[in-house]
This record gives C-alpha cells, sequence and structure tokens, in this order.
C-alpha cells in the first residue's frame, strides 16, 4: 500500500467517516425488508411509491451515506482540504440525511404529506449545506489533478440531482403541479447515476486502486480529460434530451450522446481491470474480486443501455439497467472499498494513539489491517452477495418468482457486512481500552 501522497496528519476523527459507513448497511437491510413485502410489484413499474421508496432507500440510504462519510475522510488527506468543524459538520450531515432519507421513505410508503414536506426540509439541509461546505473547501484549492477534478464535478452533478429532486418533492410534499415531471424525473436519474455515483466512483478509483491493490496508475494521458469530457457530454445532452422529449428536434442527437458516455465509463471498465491483472502484488485480495465484479457489472449496463437506446423494441426491462449499474456496479465497488478503507482508518488511529503513549508498560501490540477485517469475513460475503446480485437479477425477469428470494439472501449479505464492520469497530474499541 502507498501512502506516500496521503497528508495522513490532516485526517479528521475517526468518527467523522465511520458514523456514515455505519449507517449505510442498516438502510440496506431496510431495503431488503421492503423488497421482501413489495418485490413482487416493485419490478412491474418504475413509478409506484413503492420502487420510488426502494430506490431511494438505496441511492441516499446506502450509497450516498457511504460517499458523504468518504468524501468527509478523503478530502484532508488527499487534497488537503479539511473540513471546518468537522466533528459538528459530521453529526449534523448525519442526522439530516439519516431522518430525512426515512421521512422520505415513509412518506412514499404511506402517501403522507407531512412526512414528504419533512423530508423536503431536512434533505434539502443535508444536501445543500454538504455542498456548500465541500464546495467552500474545493473553491479554496489552488492545486489541480483529476482526483479533484472529478470531486468538484460529482458535487456539482450532485447539486443538479438534488434540485430536481427537491422539486419533485414539492408535487408530492405540496400537490404543486410541475411542467414535465417525466422529463424532470429521467433529469434526476441520469444526473444522479452518471454525474454523482459514477463521476465520483471514478475519481475515487484514481486513488484507491493504485494505492490499495498495488496498480500501475491510471494512463496520465487519459486521467485529466476522461471524467471532464463525460460531464460535458452530460450537459450538451441535458437541453437536447428536454428539447427532444417536446419534440422540436430528433432524439438521435441525444441518444448518441448517451451512447458516448457508456462508452467512455466502458473504457473506465476496461482500464481498471486491465490494471488489476498488472497488480505488482500476486497475494489474493478479496477486494480485488469486489472491484472486478463490479467492473463487469458496469460493462453489461452499459451494453443493455445501447440496446435498449438504439433498439426499435423492447427486449428487456429499463429495470434490469439500474439494477445492474446500482446493485451490481455501485454496491460492489463501495463493499470494495469499505473493505480496505475502514480496516486503514481504524489502523491509522491504533497507530497515531501507540505513538502518543509515554509509559512503555502501557505498549499494546496493535492489530494489523487484515486483522481488523479478516479476508475470510470479506469471502464470505462477498459469495452470498454474488448469490443475492444473481437472483436479484433474475427477480428483475420474474418478480413473483425470485423477489423474496433475492431479499432475503441480499438481507444475509447486509447482515454480514453489517457486522464485518461493527466489528471492526468493537476491536478498535478494545485496543483503545487497552491503552488507556
Amino acid at each position: 500500500m502507498n501512502t506516500a501522497f496521503l497528508a495522513l496528519d490532516q485526517t479528521p476523527p475517526l468518527s467523522v467517516p465511520l458514523r456514515f459507513f455505519l449507517t449505510a448497511p442498516l438502510f440496506g437491510l431496510l431495503a431488503c425488508v421492503l423488497l421482501y413485502t413489495e418485490g413482487s410489484y416493485i419490478f412491474m413499474n418504475r413509478w409506484t411509491p413503492n420502487t420510488l421508496a426502494l430506490t431511494h432507500l438505496v441511492t441516499l440510504g446506502f450509497i450516498t451515506m457511504v460517499m458523504f462519510g468518504a468524501l468527509q475522510q478523503l478530502l484532508p488527506i488527499l487534497v488537503i482540504a479539511p473540513l471546518p468543524r468537522p466533528m459538528l459538520v459530521s453529526t449534523t450531515i448525519h442526522i439530516l440525511l439519516t431522518l430525512g432519507t426515512l421521512s422520505l421513505v415513509g412518506g412514499f410508503l404511506t402517501g403522507s404529506t407531512g412526512m414528504m414536506r419533512t423530508a423536503l426540509v431536512l434533505l434539502g439541509g443535508a444536501f445543500l449545506g454538504f455542498i456548500s461546505i465541500l464546495g467552500y473547501c474545493l473553491i479554496r484549492l489552488k492545486a489541480q489533478n483529476p482526483i479533484i477534478t472529478a470531486i468538484r464535478l460529482s458535487v456539482i452533478s450532485l447539486f443538479v440531482t438534488a434540485v430536481i429532486g427537491l422539486a419533485l418533492g414539492l408535487i408530492f410534499g405540496y400537490h404543486i403541479v410541475l411542467p414535465f415531471p417525466t422529463i424532470l424525473t429521467d433529469l434526476h436519474l441520469t444526473w444522479g447515476l452518471i454525474g454523482w455515483i459514477g463521476l465520483l466512483l471514478i475519481g475515487i478509483a484514481y486513488q484507491v486502486v493504485p494505492m490499495f491493490q498495488i496498480t500501475p496508475h491510471y494512463p496520465p494521458a487519459v486521467t485529466p480529460w476522461f471524467i471532464p469530457l463525460i460531464f460535458m457530454s452530460l450537459i450538451i445532452w441535458t437541453p437536447l434530451y428536454m428539447l427532444s422529449e417536446l419534440h422540436k428536434i430528433s432524439v438521435i442527437i441525444p441518444q448518441i450522446l448517451l451512447g458516448l458516455i457508456g462508452l467512455g465509463f466502458s473504457v473506465f471498465a476496461i482500464m481498471t481491470l486491465k490494471l488489476q491483472a498488472q497488480r505488482l502484488r500476486s497475494v489474493p485480495d478479496i477486494t480485488l474480486n469486489y472491484w472486478r465484479l463490479g467492473m463487469v457489472c458496469l460493462l453489461l449496463s452499459v451494453i443493455l443501455w445501447v440496446i435498449s437506446l438504439f433498439s426499435p423494441v423492447k427486449i428487456f426491462s429499463p429495470i434490469l439497467v439500474v439494477v445492474l449499474f446500482l446493485a451490481g456496479f455501485a454496491f460492489s465497488v463501495i463493499q470494495g472499498m469499505l473493505y480496505k478503507i475502514v480496516p486503514f482508518l481504524i489502523w491509522l488511529h491504533l497507530q497515531n494513539q501507540q505513538l502518543e503513549i509515554i509509559n512503555p508498560v502501557k505498549i499494546v501490540k496493535t492489530p494489523n489491517m487484515k486483522q481488523i477485517i479478516p479476508d475470510k469475513l470479506a469471502r464470505r460475503q462477498f459469495w452470498v452477495y454474488c448469490s443475492a446480485l444473481g437472483l436479484l437479477i433474475g427477480a428483475v425477469q420474474w418478480p413473483f418468482i425470485l423477489s423474496q428470494a433475492a431479499s432475503i439472501v441480499f438481507f444475509c449479505s447486509f447482515l454480514l457486512l453489517t457486522y464485518n464492520l461493527y466489528q471492526a469497530v468493537w476491536l478498535y474499541q478494545s485496543v483503545t481500552h487497552q491503552m488507556q
């Protein structure tokens, strides 16, 4: 693991990112419960309240929760841009995002306008507060590199996604009639998946793949322009798509732009798989399996997406593309990152505490990263996750047959992930107690 370019002395308190990492799988468990009870109908139509509730449990409760925690950890040590008052910021954003997501899901499931209005206030505060603080830190940065660019553009994408989402929330919370809600929903989904989730995961990969997986770096001739090109394509696509939906120009132009964006994600997936094949260490690493599976799912989602764009007939459900992207690509990569970042942070903080001990009698042997979350625990969860993903993909095609089985196995996967993360924290607390 190469940490030479990290400002480790700038790392925030351990609880700043961990509160997000430990909360995220709990939302995954809630999503599985909802899938078990309503799965037979969730995959039939993407517009039902239950489908919207499940989507936001996944995108806000799990994915965004982890990414908020990761950004608060990565900004200080990667680009030396520490957040002001990190404990206060972390606690406030975490509470707003957690309660806001629960209120939003409750509003979808019950139809309660009161819960939807509460969700708008809480999530509006979480997103606009988080974006403002990150924007303040990023504006002050004079340095430029592909990772900083990725974070900046993904945060802008998050802002676009959040503003459209809050506007759509007015429909449910205040019964305000918005023009072209279907178009706004498609924009919300596209900017969220491609701009926020996709660009940020690519940017984080630039750092964590070479550092944790001991691979060569991504090609320097590609990384400076790769993410900006995808972002600019997304910007150009937005007004063209809106015009095409209003029947003012040909629909082929925005489809070509989406195809080019899909090609960009395919290039990233192939580059990552190639770098992993060239890794400098032959020691088995279970997190490689998560990343490889994620890249394969990303490639499959792009292939199906391009087919759906240009095929004159409907061959498969468009929900399958979203399932492959979220449950296959995003889930897999995020879990692979958690199994590296959490042990690394715990090891780092234990080492720092050890250095602060003056009394030599109190010297305690600290566990290494492989002992904090053993590979056998991560490997067990990986295979359960693979089984769950396979069942979930099948459930898109045969929801009445496989949706409940997929929810049960996915529940087991999230339960194992929860245990693995929490036992790492318990180990940290135990060692810390011995040092006192």
